[in-house]
């Protein structure tokens, strides 16, 4: 402690940071308990001597903060979540195991440029309506 910080200041700083190492603990935690292999790759489904795993990709995020005033006291927050999408799946058979990606039509270059031309038309042909 210096002369220039008051012990108010100081015992905050060590509220804060206790505070908030609690709450990421608790955050990552508790979305910890949803994330793992069973949220990427699913329940394999066998038919006709097939076997199929999906497969999919999860972003998680956190985030927490906690402070203090003399005026309010002490506060702290924090949360975060989970996106999970599939990507495609793994087909097993007796010979091979092959991974099967799902098609993202946004990422079709043929389909972009169809819609891109698609919008290009109808713009000019916008303009030259409203332009008479």
């Amino acid at each position: 402690m210096t002369d220039e910080q008051p012990q108010a200041f100081h015992d905050a700083e060590d509220a804060a940071r206790s505070g908030t190492a609690r709450l990421i603990e608790t955050v990552i935690e508790r979305i910890g308990l949803n994330a793992g292999a069973q949220a990427v790759f699913g329940e394999p489904v066998e038919r006709d001597g097939r076997t199929v795993i999906p497969v999919a990709q999860m972003i998680i995020g956190s985030g927490a903060g906690s402070g203090f005033s003399e005026e309010t006291g002490e506060g702290d927050g924090g949360g975060g979540g989970a996106l999970t999408r599939p990507l495609g799946y793994i087909e097993l058979t007796s010979e091979d195991a092959t991974f099967v990606p799902l098609k993202r039509p946004w990422q079709d270059p043929v389909l972009v440029l169809a819609y891109s031309t698609l919008a290009l038309i109808a713009t000019r042909t916008l303009v030259k309506l409203v332009r008479g």
